[in-house]
């Protein structure tokens, strides 16, 4: 069974049918709970899910909606202490390390990565230009999305693959294009970078993170391994309804930066006020950092990407947002920071093709910026 391999930022094509011509004919919300139901409940009658629990911040007060259960029919319903694998938004927090890391003088984003790897590690360049830890960070390395000697056809492909399977794979690719120049989102780069950030302190990625963002958060329930706290509360993920086991797990160490984090709804509601500002914390400049356009799409004048996180424009606001998607889970975070509003959304359950947890977040978000 083939499951797609992250969430990658939606395609522009999708972005425009979702906003411009495939318009709900449903009545306007007169409350944040229609506005969730209105765009969950399409979700759920598809039948391929399990539980779906979304939390909204606005005006400063948190709402949250569940859905459905942790098992199929079973008596226990998802709920905001329930952990779940947050997927390839686990990218936003390696970004944040990152440029935590460069306000405080340790490194800087225009440093070339081979500076931060083993000797071993003959980093490809083009026309003289080399890759920066920049580049990984808004996926314009030119690296690929994934490693050609991966096997993608597994049902967990990132299972056992090693870091010196990533630096043979590196050392043998040639770009085609200069770094900077183009996006592609690579699960490659930020393998790349999570090892480079934990290399740098010394530590794996669970000991990076938590020492860089998550205990300065206070998210305490947020982490890589699979503690016995954590497995008290953990939700098993579906594909559709079928029970399957988990990617973050059995995840190689090189790929724990691009999506190996598992959370509950609490901790992220906390990220979520920290990122639209709600909260003094010892980060935030670091994430008003990853929140600057750091590239434009392709042409386009509005939609771009700053440090990890996807920039778009639409209703005159702009967005700042990520989705995920492993194996039995998919996720979705999004905000306005100037009316500071926002919307996290946390399933135990993938279909492809995806992604409706994007599609809800910013259904939601619409709904109530600025109307309720």
């Amino acid at each position: 069974m083939k499951m797609s391999l992250f969430q990658s930022p939606l395609s522009f094509v999708i972005l425009a049918a979702l906003f411009c011509s495939c318009e709900k004919k449903v009545p306007e919300p007169a409350t944040v709970r229609e506005a969730v139901d209105n765009a969950v409940y399409p979700y759920i009658a598809t039948g391929a899910n399990v539980g779906v629990i979304v939390g909204v911040v606005q005006n400063g007060k948190r709402q949250i909606f569940s859905y459905g259960e942790k098992e199929p029919g079973g008596p226990e319903q998802i709920g905001p202490a329930s952990v779940l694998e947050i997927a390839s938004i686990t990218k936003t927090f390696t970004a944040i390390a990152l440029a935590n890391m460069h306000l405080r003088g340790e490194l800087n984003l225009d440093d070339p990565i081979e500076k931060y790897l083993p000797q071993q590690v003959k980093i490809p360049s083009f026309n003289g230009k080399k890759i920066t830890l920049r580049h990984l960070a808004n996926h314009t390395s030119g690296l690929p999305r994934l490693p050609s000697d991966m096997d993608d056809d597994a049902y967990n492909p990132y299972e056992g693959y090693t870091e010196q399977k990533m630096y043979e794979f590196v050392n043998g690719y040639t770009l085609d294009r200069e770094p900077g120049s183009k996006f592609e989102y690579s699960n490659v780069g930020y393998g790349l970078l999570g090892q480079i950030l934990s290399l740098h302190n010394k530590s794996n990625y669970e000991e990076m993170i938590t020492r860089n963002v998550l205990k300065p958060l206070g998210m305490n329930h947020t982490t890589v391994s699979f503690t016995e706290a954590q497995m008290s509360n953990l939700v098993s993920g579906h594909h559709g309804n079928k029970q399957v086991e988990s990617w973050s797990k059995y995840m190689a160490n090189i790929f724990q930066g691009t999506g190996s984090l598992i959370s509950n709804l609490e901790d992220m509601l906390i990220f979520l006020e920290a990122n639209m500002a709600l909260t003094d914390n010892p980060l935030k400049e670091a994430i008003r950092l990853t929140h600057q356009r750091t590239f434009t799409y392709d042409g386009d004048h509005q939609d771009g990407i700053g440090l990890g996180w996807a920039l778009v424009a639409f209703d005159q606001k702009n967005y700042i947002w990520k989705n995920g998607g492993n194996g039995g889970y998919t996720s979705f975070i999004g905000f306005d920071e100037s009316s500071k509003t926002g919307v996290v959304i946390l399933l135990n359950s993938s279909l492809n093709p995806d992604p409706f947890q994007t599609q809800m977040g910013f259904e939601i978000l619409r709904a109530i910026n600025g109307k309720l």
